[in-house]
């Protein structure tokens, strides 16, 4: 992607401008990605769009890119979980292999980078459409 193409991406665009702009496609569940490339893809989330909770069978990297902030939610066992805001100030996060994990924008719209190997061998396995982690109930002592 041209280093150009950012500096005509501005926070008051529309979603569907920016994803024109991009030459990104339209995914199943609303948000908008490009394919793939060299372990890299773009992702761009609107206002109500949400990753589904996932996994990988390989570690990735979430950097933010343009736009509002955004919450990466991490559950490492499916009770525990944590929130990172990427943004200007905090704008990468690893995710280790297995740990499953979702995205949504704080605003209108932001637009994220996902760095995984460079090898397109990894596999990604999608929780069912009603799961989040649900924390274990305290024990009496």
């Amino acid at each position: 992607m041209p280093a150009q193409t950012w500096d005509d991406i501005a926070p008051d665009m529309a979603l569907a401008d920016v994803a024109a702009k991009l030459r990104l496609h339209q995914h199943g569940d609303g948000h908008f990605e490009n394919s793939e490339t060299a372990g890299q893809r773009l992702v761009l989330l609107g206002a109500g769009d949400l990753l589904a909770w996932q996994r990988q069978n390989a570690a990735t990297t979430w950097t933010w890119v343009a736009g509002a902030a955004l919450a990466l939610s991490v559950s490492a066992d499916g009770h525990d979980a944590q929130a990172f805001h990427l943004n200007n100030g905090d704008d990468t996060v690893a995710v280790d292999i297995g740990v499953w994990h979702t995205c949504e924008t704080l605003g209108r719209w932001s637009l994220i980078a996902i760095t995984g190997p460079a090898t397109g061998q990894s596999e990604t396995e999608y929780a069912a459409p009603d799961w989040y982690p649900v924390p274990r109930r305290a024990t009496d002592s």
